[in-house]
């Protein structure tokens, strides 16, 4: 049936069924009532609940429909005319339930001194509905096991009850049809029943409950809006998904997907065709306007409309074949007497077609699947004083009709039309739509919403369904509070709008590339001359990207931007995108981003850019078909359109930013914006007078939310002429909504949905909680452990289990703590993951962006960062251990850098670095949170090769922290100035990307990560025995058994104790390999030469002390050395006999100006040590000694001046055969001589003492057969 010939039969059965109507004459004379202040003594009618339409409409015998009211009015009029004072109709205290709209035409109007005004009776709540009521007891538990096998929740399968709504009469329950962006609303029907409980709306139920999900590769892009013959109606594309859950869903055959397929501003409602659980495929019913596919914006769904995702309190769901309702209780449900109702108007409630002068004052309507009114032409119609809550398609349509229900219209587009002191909330589409004026001859409209509170709209239209939509010319939005929306808080498109002293909020909740107030008119350039003034925007987009303040798109003209306050802006406070003849002026920025954003992406006069490509024709073919606007009064009001084409088209430069503050006291500015807080990549902006201030202008009280300007503020010296804003008269003066309305809601109480909770050790879980009433103006609540040892729980009722155990989580309202609410917790062992991401069904909270994304490799999905990117987790830790996949790129090269952020708060963390070099090598290094090298472990090649896959672990305890790479330890060291619990993640740069997967964090346990011998290098001599130490990673792990191989046997043997064998001149490699995990080993390296010992400090001290008068010290150009200090001892923790010591000496800058000494300690053991002394002296001369055990000199060689030179690198040798020992320094001998008491055996190493330090390096030890 269309739609016409259903409203065709639906009127004249509404007709067929009128009561008879009695002669109003009589019910005139005697109804004489002081009515609407301002004018004259006017007549009343009255309607109640409790009348009758047989009755004359008196105040004791009052009507019971408002049709009866109306007609009374025209047989009125017909007969003796409007009295005096307009006609008012009071409706009694109660709830009137509409099934049919209430039409109102011209011969319904009122004049300008005898309006008609339809009101709630002084004193009395009036409710207008267009829902059923049902009866708590209708509801009872559900019985059906085909029903409950249904329900995936086994929790929520015993608690969800359902009521028989054909059993009650009620059999519309409406369709869920196609909507969204542009042509998808062609397919759109009536919305369908909603469920309310004490006026809240229940959710339908969807899956996942909170967030969203995404697809994953794209299969078939479907139509698209520019196919022929409509096929993006007719079928979707296809895309396969990660999650698990469609597999459930076998039997659920109407469901609806809600999300974003495509570009961000192109919203959609879309029914799933078919579901491949094997290969994990959903095909669409309907084509997306541009095809499904991936964007810069990420793609998101949800899905609707699932009997079997019942699962959290207040979800419903009908079953429109059986007529029942399953509903799973909340709170509200739960309380004495709920009020719930379920929509059945289907039409607007108020439809008023070239009606005039008639007023709705003092009532609340509520609970329609349409509209609450519709002003179509007429003039002077008003809505004040009054609430509408809760209309699934629209608020009020002024000059606009619904898409659901439309007249045949005849007409001009109404004027002056009003909505005042009225409170809009909960609107599934746009809140007030004001079209009207003359586009012809530019007449203004003079239809104005005002003095409103509006909020909480957009939630069945999603997209491009604004609280105001302005349209056609000259309408007036003026001293509303507007927020809570997904979408753009106002659109406008036309001439000569005004939207001043609002206060407008957290709009754009949802999407991206949108604002507060959006403008979309490039191609209707003479479409200009809207001024937006005196408005407060504030904390807009703060968390989410792509969402602006005011932001007039795709070269937008002709606006004025003026005396407004931009606060807390995350992104731009305005963004020009490419208009011209835009001026702002006198506006406050404070903590915006980007204050001025003079986007220039669509800038630029190549063939294929958009002016060229896209604009010109179009601008070209307006002008000629409007005669270049000559002669209409678009030339005469913007004389600016004459020089169009003369105009810069390509680069426009007629844009000005002047007296303008900007002010960022916690928000920091972008870098990209200019000297006068803009960003403006071609200079194009024409600036005066701008301030942008590291100080405060001159606020009465910022912290304290109060933006007006002190009298004697800065800002008035700083700018001249700069205009005060008045701050107190933005939003709405006075009250909004009835007289009798609420102003505030305080909190009654504190729910929650599960007494007990259990929950793994780590994991989380969110704790389902309420307060009442829902609509509480400070829901908030304060959640407190009794341990949080055992369990601790954030802000947002979060319990994570710490320890195995019990404990009490308390939730009190923070209004008022008394209304409080427990939670008993049981934490048990679980398996000690405490996250876990693997990519394959989203990112788990790591971010995703153009630089950080998820791909696809084969059948496995990889998280790629992109050179000079850093991602880190969305969680914090303190004591952890980590483990990931890393698989490098194609190319490595020698600049590549890869960090991984250790607890990082702020800016500031312990890191751990891969590098590679110029000279081929590659090092593993740990920095403290100031980029001190704290340790470095140099390779000599690349440790990580190209194209490999790895596995790395991180083991991170208080300071402590150790990387293994496949098992391999790389590098240990610690942080003692490390954060005690951060985030987590990682770095890439010098390279395309690197991919990382199975992220895993675990709580550290005994089980064994590493093994780490006390020396990764030995060297031996042929014949020599030695026994290798291990220690294992963590020091407590039981598991310590290991076997042992040798590489090349021919070299060196191992037994199962761990004992090497030198064999023969050669290197090989020794492995230790844990028997509990054979992926844990260790190598050792073995050379057996007649080197016994080698230590280059490139990789630690090797058996040499290292503390703070020890240490490893690196040169400018990356070398490292052994700086011993002043009065320090260095002894080589091993025993030689008869040796060769060689090693490089380089000395300090400055020489000690009264003797300095160093020796050289041979085979020093519990008795003592031969020394070899060298000495500086105060006469400047010098002199090498040797001593034997006890000090006595043995051999002296004195020497006129400095033998060893400040500054200066030496190459020096000590030969030892049994007493025999003789130094050499380059080459030439010092000293020799011999100790008959030498020690047999024991310890090399250093004195210094008089020098700041000395260094030493490439310390050998070799064999003297």
């Amino acid at each position: 049936m269309t739609k016409k010939s259903w409203l065709v039969l639906m009127i004249a059965s509404l007709l067929f069924t009128l009561n008879p109507v009695a002669s109003p004459v009589a019910s005139a004379a005697e109804n004489g009532h002081s009515g609407n202040a301002g004018h004259p003594r006017n007549t009343a009618y009255y309607v109640a609940t409790n009348g009758s339409d047989s009755n004359n409409g008196s105040k004791k015998a009052p009507f019971r429909t408002l049709e009866k009211a109306r007609d009374a009015i025209r047989k009125l009029k017909a007969k003796k005319g409007l009295p005096p004072g307009g006609v008012t109709v009071y409706l009694r205290e109660g709830r009137y339930e509409r099934s049919a709209s209430f039409e109102l035409r011209e011969q319904d109007s009122g004049t300008a001194n005898k309006p008609i005004t339809y009101a709630a009776y002084p004193g009395e709540k009036v409710v207008i509905s267009g829902s059923d009521l049902l009866e708590k007891s209708a509801f009872g538990p559900v019985v059906d096991e085909a029903v409950r096998s249904r329900i995936l929740s086994p929790e929520a399968r015993e608690k969800v009850l359902v009521a028989d709504l054909v059993g009650l009469g009620i059999t519309d329950y409406g369709n869920l049809s196609r909507h969204g962006y542009y042509l998808a609303n062609d397919l759109s029907e009536v919305p369908p029943m909603e469920l309310y409980v004490n006026g809240q709306g229940m959710t339908l139920a969807r899956w996942p409950n909170e967030g969203t999900v995404q697809m994953d590769e794209i299969l078939d892009p479907g139509p698209t809006r520019k196919d022929p013959n409509g096929e993006v109606h007719t079928r979707g594309g296809t895309f396969t998904y990660t999650y698990d859950r469609p597999q459930y869903w076998t039997q659920a055959d109407d469901i609806w997907l809600d999300g974003i397929f495509g570009y961000s501003w192109e919203w959609s409602y879309n029914k799933i065709a078919s579901i491949d659980p094997a290969a994990k495929t959903i095909t669409l019913r309907y084509g997306e306007m541009s095809g499904i596919f991936k964007n810069w914006y990420p793609d998101f769904h949800f899905a609707q409309n699932l009997l079997e995702e019942i699962d959290m309190p207040g979800e419903y769901y009908i079953d429109r074949s059986a007529g029942k309702l399953y509903f799973l209780p909340n709170a509200e449900f739960m309380t004495a007497d709920p009020t719930i109702e379920v929509t059945m108007l289907r039409s607007p409630m108020i439809n008023a077609l070239n009606a005039s002068y008639i007023n709705f004052s003092e009532l609340i309507l509520e609970n329609g699947r349409d509209s609450a009114a519709v002003f179509m032409g007429g003039s002077h119609m008003k809505i004040q004083n009054s609430e509408i809550r809760n209309f699934t398609n629209s608020g009020v349509l002024v000059n606009t009709q619904s898409r659901f229900y439309y007249n045949d219209f005849e007409g001009v587009p109404g004027t002056d039309h009003a909505i005042e002191n009225t409170h809009i909330h909960h609107i599934g589409g746009t809140a007030v739509t004001l079209t009207g004026g003359d586009k012809t001859t530019l007449s203004p409209g003079r239809n104005v919403v005002k003095n409103s509170h509006i909020h909480d709209f957009a939630y069945y239209h999603k997209a491009y369904n604004p609280g105001v939509l302005l349209s056609g010319v000259g309408n007036r939005m003026e001293h509303n509070e507007l927020h809570d929306a997904p979408h753009p808080g106002v659109l406008i498109f036309g001439n000569d709008h005004v939207v001043e002293y609002n206060n407008i909020y957290d709009v754009c909740k949802t999407f991206s590339d949108l604002g507060a107030i959006y403008m979309n008119a490039g191609e209707t350039p003479q479409e200009r001359g809207t001024v937006i003034r005196r408005n407060y925007f504030h904390h807009i987009g703060e968390t989410k990207p792509g969402v602006e303040g005011v932001y007039p798109d795709n070269f937008t003209m002709g606006l004025t931007i003026d005396e407004n306050i931009f606060y807390k802006m995350g992104n731009s406070a305005i963004k020009n995108n490419g208009g011209s003849h835009i001026l702002t002026r006198n506006n406050i920025f404070v903590d915006s981003k980007v204050p001025y954003d003079y986007a220039d992406l669509f800038l630029g006069d190549d063939p294929d850019d958009q002016v060229p490509m896209n604009y010109m024709p179009k601008w070209l073919a307006l002008f000629a078909a409007n005669n270049n606007f000559v002669g209409t009064p678009y030339l005469e009001k913007y004389p600016e359109l004459a020089n169009f084409f003369t105009e810069n088209r390509y680069y426009p430069d007629t844009n000005t930013f002047q007296g303008n503050v900007i002010y960022n006291p916690v928000v920091p500015r972008s870098s990209t914006t200019n000297e006068n807080g803009a960003y403006d990549k071609f200079g194009l902006v024409q600036y005066a007078n701008n301030w942008v201030t590291a100080e405060d202008p001159g606020f009465v009280n910022l912290a304290g939310g109060d933006l007006s300007l002190r009298s004697d503020a800065e800002v008035f010296e700083r700018i001249p002429g700069f205009l005060d804003i008045p701050f107190d008269q933005i939003g709405v003066q006075g009250k909004a909504g009835t007289t009798l309305g609420q102003d505030s809601y305080p909190v009654q109480g504190v729910a929650v949905y599960d007494d007990n909770v259990t929950v793994d050790r780590w994991k989380t879980v969110k704790l389902r909680t309420a307060v009442l009433p829902w609509n509480a103006d400070n829901p908030a609540l304060t959640f407190t452990s009794a341990d949080p040892a055992i369990a601790s729980v954030d802000g947002g009722g979060v319990v994570t289990g710490q320890a195995v155990g019990q404990t009490l989580i308390t939730v009190a309202s923070a209004e008022n703590p008394q209304f409080t609410a427990t939670v008993n917790v049981t934490v048990e062992a679980g398996d000690g993951v405490m996250d876990f991401t693997n990519f394959e069904s989203g990112a788990n909270g790591w971010p995703q962006d153009a630089n950080r994304s998820i791909v696809k490799e084969g059948e496995n999905r990889w998280y790629k960062v992109l050179n000079g990117a850093s991602a880190l987790s969305s969680k914090s830790f303190s004591e952890y251990e980590l483990s990931f996949k890393l698989k490098t790129p194609e190319t490595m090269g020698n600049a590549a850098t890869l960090y991984l952020f250790d607890r990082q708060v702020g800016s500031g963390s312990s890191r751990i670095g891969y590098k590679t070099r110029a000279d081929g090598s590659s090092a593993w290094l740990l920095y403290d949170p100031a980029w001190a090298i704290l340790k470095e472990v140099k390779l000599p090649g690349h440790d990580l090769q190209p194209n490999t896959e790895y596995e790395v672990k991180m083991l991170v305890k208080g300071g402590d922290i150790s990387v293994y790479v496949d098992g391999g330890l790389r590098l240990k060291g610690h942080d003692p100035g490390h954060n005690a619990e951060g985030k987590v993640g990682f770095y890439v740069a010098g390279v395309s990307h690197m991919l990382f997967d199975d992220i895993r964090f675990k709580a550290l346990s005994t089980e064994l990560a590493g093994i780490l011998p006390v020396e990764s290098q030995i060297r031996m001599i042929p014949g020599e025995q030695r026994s290798i130490q291990l220690t294992f990673d963590p020091s407590d792990t039981p598991e310590t058994e290991v076997t042992w191989q040798s590489a090349d046997p021919a070299v060196a043997t191992v037994d199962a104790m761990g004992v090497v064998n030198a064999v023969y001149e050669g290197e090989t490699i020794i492995t230790a390999v844990s028997a509990v995990n054979p992926l844990i080993k260790a190598d050792i390296s073995v050379t057996v030469s007649n080197v016994m010992h080698e230590t280059d400090f490139e990789n630690g001290g090797n058996g040499w002390p290292v503390d703070p008068n020890r240490s490893i010290a690196a040169d400018p150009d990356g070398n490292h050395r052994y700086k011993i200090l002043n009065g320090a001892t260095g002894l080589l923790d091993r025993d030689f006999e008869s040796y060769v010591l060689e090693f490089t000496l380089k000395t300090p800058v400055v020489m000690p100006e009264n003797g300095g000494v160093m020796y050289i300690f041979d085979r020093q053991d519990a008795a003592g040590s031969t020394r070899i002394g060298y000495r500086t002296r105060a006469d400047g001369t010098s002199g090498w000694i040797l001593y034997d055990i006890s000090w006595q000199k043995l051999a002296e060689a004195d020497l006129p001046g400095l033998d060893l030179q400040p500054d200066t690198e030496y190459t020096v040798k000590v030969i030892v055969k049994g007493g025999d020992i003789a130094a050499y320094v380059d080459g030439a001998l010092r000293i020799a001589g011999t100790d008959p008491n030498h020690r047999p055996l024991g310890k090399v190493g250093f004195y210094v003492s008089g020098f700041d330090y000395l260094l030493y390096d490439d310390i050998r030890v070799s064999l003297n057969p």
